[in-house]
């Protein structure tokens, strides 16, 4: 299955036609689902690849509520909204391995809009270990970390694998 669907104002792309629906399914299957909505100027040197997608500021986390799209006009709502916002496309690319939806306004040609589900964060926690273990045997290791001024344990399973790539990392260079 192709990863990315691209739909273009005026295209005469075979394909063009067929991505507009699959893009207008997957939006339509957005309703309740709780997204991340990015809106980034597009660099001078016109390539969307050099945008920073990290979260901002002005980024807005919020459930999408009866997300359409007619014609090539989107519509959605915030739950806490009773109108509807649109924005007329010039193009819509629709990244289906990441979830995500590129919205380039016909309004205006300097920016494009993001609309992401949620991605995994990963939690950070730094630990002063005031007691480490090493138990290994067999070729597979169990690190314990505990830190107690934070009551904190943290046992880390390694395979094979994982504790030879951990020792060459370890190892000083030569």
């Amino acid at each position: 299955m192709e990863s990315k669907r691209i739909w273009q104002y005026g295209s005469t792309h075979p394909d063009n036609a067929e991505n507009l629906e699959t893009i207008r399914r997957w939006w339509g299957n957005l309703d309740g689902q709780p997204i991340v909505w990015q809106q980034r100027l597009i660099p001078d040197s016109g390539n969307p690849d050099e945008l920073d997608w990290e979260l901002q500021r002005f980024d807005d986390r919020f459930t999408l509520t009866a997300p359409e799209l007619k014609g090539i006009t989107i519509y959605w709502r915030k739950p806490e909204e009773r109108d509807a916002h649109n924005i007329t496309a010039r193009q819509i690319e629709l990244d289906e391995a990441r979830q995500q939806l590129y919205i380039y306004s016909k309004a205006q040609p300097n920016v494009v809009l993001r609309v992401a589900l949620p991605s995994v964060a990963y939690e950070s926690i730094e630990l002063k270990p005031s007691h480490l273990r090493c138990v290994t045997g067999e070729g597979k290791a169990v690190l314990v970390f505990r830190d107690e001024s934070q009551l904190l344990e943290v046992k880390v399973k390694l395979d094979t694998l994982a504790w030879e790539q951990l020792q060459q990392q370890l190892s000083p260079p030569n």
